[in-house]
């Protein structure tokens, strides 16, 4: 399993995310689950620059937020509450919607914030 790979299961572990989770979050599409679960087990390589793209930004989104918070808790709670600058919108509920859009949001959003 390549580095990558290990890490979006590791976002997913620390975000409290399902395997699942990671089909929209690659910006893949309900019938590609299957494949989802073969690159989440190291079956099958990522394919597609989107899809990695989207991997690439997640962890750096993961490390941003890991090195400003320093607890997955309250890291979790963060992601998981409204936020003003987004519009009263929840940070994970954009990004488990799936649009490379809203996934770009959030990481502005985060860089913004953090200071990055």
């Amino acid at each position: 399993m390549t580095g990558p790979i290990q890490l979006i299961n590791k976002i997913l572990e620390t975000w409290r995310l399902d395997k699942a989770d990671a089909v929209p979050l690659l910006g893949l599409e309900l019938p590609d689950q299957g494949y989802a679960a073969d690159v989440l087990a190291g079956r099958t390589a990522l394919r597609g620059r989107d899809a990695k793209d989207r991997l690439a930004y997640l962890i750096q989104m993961r490390m941003t937020l890991s090195e400003w918070f320093r607890d997955e808790e309250v890291e979790n709670e963060w992601l998981r509450e409204p936020h003003e600058p987004l519009d009263g919108k929840v940070p994970m509920q954009l990004l488990l919607e799936g649009s490379m859009e809203n996934l770009l949001l959030v990481r502005e959003y985060i860089e913004a914030a953090t200071g990055w």
